[in-house]
């Protein structure tokens, strides 16, 4: 990715804010939109692409940290540079640990040069990426994904070595940001369609409206703007996988032409009369539950049998702590410069590490990793002291307090609740942790008014 072709969305309620970022962006050329309050820039987001979001963090409404959210949720490889005022500095920095690229201060009088410093730091991050990305074109291979040695970790492996080579559908589950797409992609990776494209769609990045002429594709004239014809990712991965991530924010109707396309293999793109067909296994994720969807009919019971054949979790970071010395390391060597050594992590520096809890998992692991390798100018082994610029708390993880004198009934109803915490409250998640079945979770949450 150049600085040439990097398309950026600049949001900000101030106009003379807005103006002097652009400017500074389009004197780098690059490609920009701008928006006057979230609002109009999340309705930017949902309808158009974008590599770089500039927001202001205080704006009446839709914030600057909601947008952050959404970003991190539904366009994880958006990158997000925060502009801030003198006084909001610690929020700013709270940004960063929810996964935001850098901050900017709105400096008196406030020019475009730290924009483009900002924006040369970026650029070579994304150049980095991108080199990795090319280095492993073909597909992923099991020798490109970190091969973890933590009991959580083998074990999911050994259920997709089972499972790809069959043609069952596939319900990927786990936390924003553990590895949802790197399971997919193992999973046709290792399936007799490894030859073939894998594509992939978020389902919460793209309107409800459009997501139906994405998958299905659509004849010209179907809408305003189709003044040519255009194929679907259904028929682009035609012999391949499709991987619809969080597919729980499916609309109503997308839902039931999904049923159908997975019953028949047929679809008909927007416009047409013509009914087509497609050899694609789709693979679905999300970190929703979608039972309680079900339960509450936003989700199509009988799409829900249809897709989780097989149900696979991703463990979250935090329950696969052993892996992070290889995490870390495997993101290091992908951040390597050209004809550069790969840096290290102290142990002193891996110590502290591992006494986080990742809420963000593996890809705010990424990130907290890339930015210490751009803020620091050495090229030895990381310090602790580099990591504490990037991540200056870490949170143990809690102990439990002392159950000697509670009863039975109080020491279960405290795991639960501990279990429903650590999974975001997905019931689905809990039930298999606790190896009950969801009616019987149901009822436990009901008897210990759990908000079940």
């Amino acid at each position: 990715m150049t600085t040439q072709s990097m398309r950026t969305l600049i949001i900000d309620d101030e106009e003379f804010v807005r103006l002097v970022v652009e400017q500074a962006l389009r004197e780098e050329g690059c490609e920009v939109q701008s928006a006057g309050s979230g609002q109009q820039g999340l309705e930017r987001l949902r309808t158009a692409s974008f590599d770089c979001v500039i927001t202001d963090l205080r704006m009446p409404g839709l914030d600057g940290r909601a947008i952050l959210r959404w970003v991190q949720e539904h366009q994880p490889d958006v990158d997000v540079i925060v502009l801030t005022g003198h006084g909001d500095v610690k929020d700013a920095v709270a940004a960063i640990k929810d996964g935001a690229w850098d901050f900017l201060i709105k400096d008196t009088p406030f020019d475009g040069a730290a924009v483009k410093a900002a924006l040369a730091k970026l650029r070579t991050m994304r150049e980095l990426r991108r080199e990795n990305l090319a280095a492993r074109h073909g597909g992923y291979r099991q020798d490109t994904i970190v091969d973890g040695t933590s009991q959580a970790w083998r074990a999911l492996i050994t259920q997709i070595a089972q499972v790809a080579p069959s043609q069952a559908a596939v319900l990927i589950q786990g936390e924003t940001g553990s590895g949802k797409e790197v399971v997919a992609r193992l999973l046709h990776a290792q399936s007799r369609r490894a030859d073939g494209p894998c594509i992939a769609v978020n389902c919460g990045a793209v309107s409800r409206e459009l997501l139906e002429s994405e998958l299905f594709g659509y004849e010209k004239g179907a809408f305003t703007g189709a003044t040519t014809a255009k194929p679907g990712l259904i028929a682009a991965a035609d012999g391949g996988s499709l991987f619809l991530d969080e597919v729980g924010e499916m609309p109503g109707p997308m839902q039931v032409s999904l049923l159908r396309f997975l019953d028949r293999n047929e679809y008909r793109p927007v416009g047409s009369t013509r009914t087509l067909r497609a050899d694609v296994r789709i693979i679905c994720a999300t970190n929703r539950d979608l039972q309680e969807l079900v339960l509450q009919g936003r989700f199509r019971d009988d799409l829900l049998y249809r897709i989780n054949t097989v149900t696979l979790l991703v463990p979250p970071l935090r329950e696969r702590q052993d892996d992070l010395p290889a995490l870390a390391g495997h993101i290091l060597r992908s951040l390597r410069m050209p004809n550069a050594t790969a840096r290290t992590l102290t142990p002193e520096a891996l110590q502290y590490l591992t006494t986080y809890r990742w809420p963000g998992n593996v890809r705010e692991l990424r990130n907290v990793i890339e930015r210490i390798v751009l803020m620091s100018p050495n090229t030895g082994p990381i310090s602790r002291e580099e990591v504490l610029q990037v991540l200056p708390q870490s949170s143990s993880a809690t102990h439990p307090d002392d159950q000697t004198q509670l009863s039975l009934e109080e020491i279960e109803r405290r795991h639960i609740e501990r279990i429903l915490q650590a999974n975001d409250g997905n019931k689905t998640k809990a039930a298999h942790i606790l190896r009950i079945d969801y009616k019987t979770l149901l009822t436990k949450l009901k008897k210990y008014e759990l908000g079940g």
